[in-house]
């Protein structure tokens, strides 16, 4: 997975999310105890979420790849 990159780093835009307090809490222990940042974190689990590189095969881009592809056919067979 790749590196998070300092705060002035090209192409990486600042955001706010709301969350709830016992999820931010939570988050924030797993950082600590694994020697990262909230932000790292935070971002490292969103990173794995949608496919490291945004298109890798995890479960949830694997799902929508192969509706889509099914999608596809169906329209193809019209």
């Amino acid at each position: 997975m790749s590196t998070i990159q300092p705060r002035s780093g090209e192409g990486v835009i600042a955001t706010t999310i709301r969350l709830p307090r016992l999820l931010r809490d939570e988050v924030k222990i797993q950082a600590i105890r694994m020697g990262r940042s909230f932000n790292t974190h935070v971002a490292m689990i969103l990173g794995a979420a949608a496919g490291a590189e945004f298109g890798d095969a995890t479960p949830a881009a694997g799902k929508a790849q192969q509706m889509n592809q099914h999608k596809a056919s169906t329209h193809a067979d019209d």
